[in-house]
């Protein structure tokens, strides 16, 4: 339906209530909502949004365009060309309002706006993280100063990083973020083209860093000084600072102590494997977000398999979508696992058997001490692990995994395997266990 006879401030009211079923409620009310906006047509082709500061123009024109071309388009059937500005300023001072905050990188474009805390599938093996992501997007500079998130690939920790910026962007903060490889190639720039000062008051102005695998700096020892110095400055500046890192403190080996000191003294979280359920729960948000039904023994059946990563397990679900999409089949248990069949991943539901024996044979001890009642710490420690790879890894029951070291019971066997789950996220060695013993069980 054309609007065309309705006057310019009609047009805009009647485009803002499109934009808001389109938009999170939290953006809408940021960005678009009366006063923060009006709207007019300067033109026949031509359609220009006032803002109320040339920090949210920035924004809707960097990161709201699209949305905003198609509702108007739509309204007014036909292709618009949009022009931004402050309101009160002259049309030309658009120009400005795209270089006013040159340098100022808190509009932060490179973010993925669907990596948000709300698009964040939360899991036993990530809530602590989550948890201070939200913190210090909330309380910036006050609380968790530094945030350092760890995790081997594809876990969800850029993830988490985006989603603080994602929040922050929201409520106006200016922050930086980039990933350490992009920071070290801007400072050794700086220091080619004698801008250093340029790039130390770029990045100490901020209220916040976020820096995305500062595993990057290691060995390189002229980067790390410009970052040490960085860092310095913004910590001592009470701004906030979040990193993230492909391993623990402890293994950063090549990055200079007193850089590595400075991470310990904020606080450290890990991200770990999924367990089934969250797996369950990741693949649920993938297919809503991809607007696609599929039926829950599907999903189950895709979970029970066993990933190194979630960007693995995603692999899966785009792999049998797409046979869906490109045959015309109706995805059932059978094309599913013949599809998986050859690949990487095999099916979580191990043979228990097989997982007492390749636990024996790693730690190099008898099945019957392994199954005994026998309380020597080491012993302990790998009947705990195979308590837990039963587990996560055939879905047994407390109570049968009980019986098969003796007649233990339920409570006894939750402990172990708890245990492990809490070791697990500061102790790198005890994780480099847990994937040697299952990769051996899955290419058995």
């Amino acid at each position: 339906m054309s609007i065309l006879n309705n006057n310019n401030q009609e047009i805009w009211k009647i485009a803002l209530g499109e934009i808001e079923t389109k938009v999170p409620k939290s953006s809408y009310e940021t960005w678009f909502k009366f006063p923060k906006t009006q709207g007019r047509q300067i033109s026949e082709d031509c359609f220009l949004i006032e803002s109320e500061s040339a920090f949210i123009s920035e924004y809707l024109e960097q990161r709201m365009y699209s949305v905003i071309a198609d509702v108007l388009s739509k309204l007014l059937e036909k292709e618009l060309e949009l022009k931004f500005k402050v309101l009160g300023s002259h049309l030309d001072s658009e120009v400005q309002i795209q270089h006013s905050l040159q340098g100022n990188k808190s509009l932060n474009f490179n973010l993925n706006p669907n990596y948000t805390f709300e698009n964040f599938v939360l899991g036993a093996s990530n809530e602590l993280a989550h948890a201070a992501s939200i913190a210090v997007s909330e309380n910036i500079g006050k609380t968790y100063n530094p945030l350092l998130i760890y995790s081997d690939v594809g876990l969800g920790k850029t993830h988490l990083l985006h989603a603080i910026g994602n929040r922050l962007l929201q409520d106006g903060s200016k922050f930086y973020y980039l990933t350490c490889e992009e920071f070290t190639n801007e400072y050794i720039k700086s220091i080619r083209t004698n801008k250093t000062e340029l790039f130390r008051n770029k990045y100490r102005n901020a209220d916040a860093l976020l820096l995305d695998d500062i595993q990057f700096l290691m060995g390189k020892e002229q980067t790390q000084e410009g970052f040490f110095h960085t860092f310095n400055s913004l910590h001592l500046s009470g701004k906030q600072i979040v990193i993230t890192s492909d391993r623990p403190i402890s293994s950063l080996k090549l990055l200079e102590d007193r850089i590595t000191s400075r991470l310990s003294g904020g606080l450290v979280v890990d991200i770990q494997l999924p367990d089934y359920e969250t797996r369950i729960d990741i693949l649920k948000k993938k297919v809503l977000l991809k607007g696609i039904k599929i039926k829950q023994e599907i999903l189950e059946v895709l979970s029970n398999k066993l990933y190194h990563n979630i960007r693995e397990m995603e692999g899966s679900l785009n792999k049998v979508l797409a046979l869906s999409e490109l045959t015309g089949k109706e995805l059932d248990i059978e094309l599913v696992e013949e599809l998986l069949g050859n690949a990487d991943t095999n099916s979580y539901f191990a043979d228990p058997e097989q997982i007492i024996l390749k636990v024996a044979k790693y730690f190099q001890i008898d099945i019957v001490d392994l199954k005994g009642k026998s309380r020597e710490q080491s012993l302990v420690i790998a009947r705990q692990i195979a308590m837990f790879i039963l587990r996560e890894d055939s879905q047994m029951n407390l109570t049968t995994i009980g019986l098969l070291f003796g007649g233990r019971d339920h409570t006894t066997v939750l402990h172990g395997i708890r245990k492990i789950q809490t070791d697990a996220a500061t102790n790198q060695n005890l994780r480099r266990d847990l994937l040697a013993i299952r990769s051996s069980v899955i290419n058995n």
